[in-house]
């Protein structure tokens, strides 16, 4: 393995750890990070303590302390801010180099639904926009039937029109990234657009065999030099990550050891806001790994009542309202795919028990 990061990719991972904290307090356009944090902490000691989660003051803190150790982080400034508490939160940072950081956050409470789709194989019809400069549609829109999710196409859309707005081109350094399912919207852009410099993917989760059998169709030999942008990095336990199909390179692949929840993007920051150390993948990770091989063995008919039925029941948890797009499914699906996603699981470890009592 290269166990050499870019440092930017450092930076990637504060700015993603901003957006979780972007809805406590919005800012303006052209606000340095210094000054986004400043407003955060007058908002954390002005507002009522309830409002504020452990985690979130946990996130300020590492957030503050990387912005005072680093001049570099203190003076990005803040360009594009899009938020939503069911769907896509992005934003864009520019770096005092000039570089562009456009970060997506993950899963909003709307979205489950979404990323079961992602794994389930099955098509679906998206549109996909073009954008003139200056940020107008162009009168040409493609309705497509692929493996991609409406929240994918969604999240590409959004960049397109970002890109056409701020008139940025192939001399603009791009630089993808994203947290949990942020990082699967950044990968999906990567692979997509020409103007994608690197993605530095946290957490993100895979894709179908079935959706990276269509990139590679689309873009031929060009699509291996596409996902050699892409980084993936995630805590050592990391139940996320492993679902699906991977698209970053095995030696662009790397492991933190973690502290605390394992899928929350702080668990690999120490609390100055740099990277824990480097590990190899856990056993837990492992593990959800193997289920995830099993079940994208599956023909896709069955597969999605296991991605869309489990997903449901954290749609359900997680938002009483409906689902983006009016994704539904049934308690009856739901109740299948939950029981092909024991099956996995018990193959998974039964094949566990075997490898053990040979050894």
């Amino acid at each position: 393995m290269n166990n050499i990061i870019p440092e930017e990719a450092r930076y990637a991972a504060i700015c993603n750890l901003y957006l979780y904290l972007a809805h406590k307090c919005t800012p303006h356009d052209g606000d340095t990070l210094k000054t986004i944090v400043a407003n955060l902490d007058y908002c954390l000691k002005n507002e009522l303590i309830q409002r504020w989660k452990i985690k979130d003051i946990v996130r300020l803190n590492i957030l503050r302390n990387a912005v005072d150790f680093s001049p570099i982080l203190s003076r990005f400034t803040i360009k594009t801010l899009t938020l939503s508490e069911t769907g896509l939160t992005a934003c864009v940072f520019v770096k005092p180099d000039g570089d562009i950081i456009v970060a997506f956050n993950g899963t909003g409470s709307s979205e489950w639904i979404d990323n079961g789709e992602g794994l389930s194989g099955i098509p679906d019809e998206n549109t996909y926009i073009d954008y003139s400069i200056g940020g107008l549609p162009s009168k040409y829109s493609i309705v497509q039937a692929d493996h991609s999710t409406n929240q994918q196409v969604d999240a590409l859309n959004w960049f397109n029109e970002t890109v056409a707005v701020n008139r940025w081109n192939e001399s603009n350094r791009i630089i993808l990234t994203g947290h949990s399912k942020g990082g699967n919207k950044a990968q999906f852009i990567t692979i997509h657009s020409d103007l994608a410099n690197v993605c530095y993917s946290f957490d993100g989760q895979g894709f179908s065999p079935e959706a990276i059998d269509s990139m590679k169709k689309k873009y031929h030999e060009d699509f291996q030099h596409r996902r050699q942008k892409i980084y993936s990095l995630s805590a050592d336990n990391d139940f996320v990550n492993v679902l699906g199909n991977r698209l970053a390179p095995e030696n662009q692949t790397f492991w933190f050891e973690s502290f605390g929840n394992p899928h929350q993007l702080e668990s690999i920051l120490t609390p100055e806001g740099n990277f824990r150390p480097l590990t190899q993948q856990g056993r837990i990770s492992r593990y959800v790994q193997d289920v995830s091989d099993d079940l994208m063995t599956l023909d896709p008919a069955v597969r999605k009542y296991a991605t869309l039925g489990v997903m449901n029941i954290f749609q359900k948890h997680y938002n009483k309202n409906s689902a983006q797009n009016n994704d539904s499914i049934t308690t009856e699906e739901t109740i299948a795919g939950i029981s092909v996603t024991i099956g996995a699981m018990m193959r998974r470890f039964r094949k566990a028990m075997d490898e053990k009592e040979h050894q």
